[in-house]
């Protein structure tokens, strides 16, 4: 099975997410990093799955998912100013909500 470079971004999108959800639960015991990166994830994994049959649709959620992610962690980082989680993951989902457009827009035509 090949898999497109949206597919893969957006796998590793979802990894890091992930694991920034499990991190997040292991270093400071927060649940709701953990149940937030978890639903994340889950959601990119599914745009992921849906992202060859279903283009515009896996896109405009991976847009909905990024846009969410870039403006918690955004705010996060202008709170904190730390570069991980709150700025790599803000950097990455812009990015992606870039990519996401792009194939929304892409898929149109």
């Amino acid at each position: 099975m090949d898999i497109s470079t949206s597919q893969k971004l957006t796998l590793g999108y979802a990894a890091l997410v992930g694991v920034g959800g499990i991190m997040g639960y292991v270093k400071s015991r927060s649940h709701i990093s953990a149940i937030a990166g978890g639903l994340s994830a889950s959601a990119l994994y599914y745009v992921f799955t849906e992202l060859p049959n279903r283009p515009g649709f896996a896109s405009s959620l991976g847009l909905g998912v990024s846009t969410v992610l870039l403006g918690s962690m955004g705010s996060r980082y202008l709170k904190s100013r730390k570069i991980f989680p709150a700025g790599v993951v803000s950097a990455v989902s812009l990015v992606m909500a870039g990519g996401y457009l792009h194939g929304i827009l892409r898929s149109r035509h």
